[in-house]
């Protein structure tokens, strides 16, 4: 590549130069390191001389410029002092596609920020059940989907939670939490606080209120974002979120210290299933540190929320790109537990097929490619003769069925276009949200019901 290399060019280049230098085994035997900075180094695990290394290392550095240190280009774990570098499972498989090369490389990646997106997606928690609702853009009725189930969940007795991690844009506590009513703290006291001490029982016992929306049958419960006190000191709410989102030493004992980890621990502890039978967890629009606990690290069922758009089609783009780089385990196949819903969809069936089929066709090219979907067809007419029974003329391929669902469909409605129900709570009670989500509803009590899709 002539010219200046940027940081998509960086791993490619140096790949393809590894394969021109040592040959392609050596990007099956190796990883690459890729620091906080971008930098890279290629971790050699495999036998070659400290000569070898040395001129691969001054090759990268030519090509790769400020993208290498050249005393740690090409350098072993104990050269590293990191032992972890000896293990593949700490590394994710990539697949590259880029002018300079084109295919597979393994990679550890580290980061400051981020890093819950590459954590190994959680096993599925059933009880009590979780559901996250998540998009990548504001406005998709994400949040109103949200209170509508919770509506609906109550009405038939269920014992509900509702969790809000938008902590830029709160929503839950202003929907279903008058003021009066609103808790002492909110999520954003619990991420600040469990950073310096141990909670209280009090302060878990503060952080959740109940809703107005039980009605006598079930319960709806929520912990808002904010709570009374950031309410009534506004001046502080930045400064707390400056500090949420902080990775540091862990105060009950545990190891992980991420943003995942702390609402794991948040659930475990709040949402225990003598108490809940369900958990709706409203996640922050977009690709931030916050919607990669919800979509990966929860171990929910994910509704990806979006509208007919190039935006939506756009953004879920990256967010499958990058999770198909992350591994399905033989037990638990996490895309199972990914749900399409079409926010806003029109009424005419045959006008929602346009979304219908961009986004299963994403999710299929990154998420499910073409060699898991079918098998080949079993050549039977070899066997005809072999067995006493008829045979049709055209035995029928045996197909996997595996792959992305259609979406969910939730209608346009104009009574939902400006929803407040502190306003009219008319619109929580099922006479008025059942046409139009009629629908989703249906699936989710199915998803309840029966544990997956």
């Amino acid at each position: 590549m002539n010219g200046l290399v940027y940081f998509d060019d960086a791993l490619p280049v140096f790949a393809a130069l590894t394969k021109q230098t040592w040959g392609g085994q050596a990007l099956v035997d190796n990883l690459f390191l890729r620091d906080a900075n971008g930098r890279l180094t290629l971790v050699v695990l495999d036998q070659h001389s400290s000569e070898q290394r040395e001129q691969l290392a001054k090759e990268a550095s030519s090509r790769l410029k400020v993208y290498v240190d050249e005393d740690f280009s090409v350098a072993t774990p104990d050269e590293l002092f990191d032992d972890r570098l000896k293990d593949f499972s700490h590394a994710r498989r990539l697949e590259l596609r880029h002018a300079e090369f084109k295919g597979e490389v393994m990679l550890v990646d580290r980061r400051l920020v981020g890093a819950d997106w590459l954590l190994q997606p959680s096993a599925p928690i059933r009880t009590p059940a979780r559901l996250v609702f998540a998009s990548i853009k504001g406005g998709v009725g994400r949040s109103t989907a949200l209170c509508v189930l919770a509506a609906h969940l109550a009405a038939h007795g269920k014992r509900v939670l509702t969790l809000d991690l938008d902590l830029e844009a709160p929503g839950l506590g202003n929907m279903l939490l008058p003021g009066e009513t609103l808790p002492e703290f909110g999520l954003l006291d619990y991420l600040v606080e469990q950073h310096l001490g141990l909670l209280s029982e009090e302060f878990f016992a503060d952080l959740v209120a109940p809703s107005w929306l039980g009605g006598g049958k079930g319960r709806v419960d929520v912990i808002p974002a904010l709570g009374r006190r950031s309410l009534q000191h506004p001046e502080n709410v930045l400064a707390k979120i400056a500090r949420a989102y902080l990775v540091g030493s862990p105060t009950d004992g545990g190891d992980s210290t991420g943003f995942t980890d702390h609402i794991q621990r948040l659930l475990t502890r709040v949402a225990v299933p003598s108490s809940y039978d369900v958990v709706l967890i409203d996640a922050r629009a977009g690709l931030h540190e916050t919607a990669a606990a919800a979509v990966i690290g929860l171990g929910a069922e994910v509704l990806l929320f979006g509208l007919d758009q190039t935006q939506t089609v756009a953004g879920y783009e990256l967010l499958f790109a990058h999770l198909a780089t992350l591994p399905c385990q033989a037990d638990d196949d996490w895309r199972e537990r990914l749900n399409l819903v079409q926010a806003k969809a029109p009424l005419d069936a045959q006008a929602r097929t346009g979304f219908a089929e961009k986004m299963q066709s994403l999710m299929t090219q990154y998420l499910w490619p073409a060699s898991q979907q079918q098998h080949e067809a079993a050549d039977l007419a070899a066997l005809q003769g072999e067995f006493e029974t008829e045979w049709e003329d055209q035995a029928p391929l045996l197909i996997d069925d595996s792959g992305p669902p259609p979406p969910i469909v939730i209608l346009d409605s104009q009574r939902f276009q400006s929803f407040d129900p502190q306003c009219d709570r008319s619109t929580l009670e099922e006479r008025v949200y059942a046409d139009t989500f009629s629908e989703f509803l249906k699936k989710i009590d199915d998803i309840l019901e029966n544990g997956k899709n």
